[in-house]
């Protein structure tokens, strides 16, 4: 493994490469991409990379919440009144896509696409976890709320 030679038993290999290419949503052919898990080809460049695009395709749907671009209770008023303002709900309140979405590319061009086209390029079903979501705000419980009196370790 990650270039050195490594030995693994048929059952435990074969296991790992089915589960895996169905979190990636990889064809048969393509198998050899994830034979060996510690490379970097096969972690950073196809598992998180898989995993962050559809992350961005299910947030540019769904306005999922939570995301990784909230970081505070303000940027999630703002994040909701956005995405009300733009196709009239948000998912929390229905938990349905718009038909068609606009989005801006990183060079700030605007297309239109249907939500179904854009969910159909959604490999597998591996997403990112959103790990920022909040990192701004003190969550700890109030004086006085019971949880208050939890050690203090535990929301560190």
């Amino acid at each position: 493994m990650n270039g050195k030679p490594w030995k693994a038993g048929k059952f435990s290999y074969s296991l790992r490469c089915s589960l895996w290419s169905e979190h990636l949503g990889l064809h048969e052919g393509e198998i050899s991409k994830i034979s060996d898990p510690l490379a970097d080809t096969t972690y950073k460049d196809l598992w998180l990379a898989t995993a962050k695009e559809n992350t961005r395709i299910y947030d540019e749907v769904f306005g999922c919440i939570p995301n990784d671009e909230i970081h505070s209770r303000s940027a999630l008023r703002q994040s909701m009144a956005r995405q009300k303002e733009k196709v009239g709900h948000t998912t929390i309140d229905l938990g349905i896509a718009p038909g068609k979405l606009i989005i801006r590319d990183a060079n700030g061009e605007i297309t239109e696409t249907d939500s179904m086209d854009r969910l159909n390029s959604v490999k597998g079903h591996l997403v990112s976890f959103p790990l920022e979501f909040m990192r701004d705000e003190d969550l700890r419980p109030a004086f006085i709320e019971s949880e208050f009196y939890v050690a203090p370790q535990v929301y560190h």
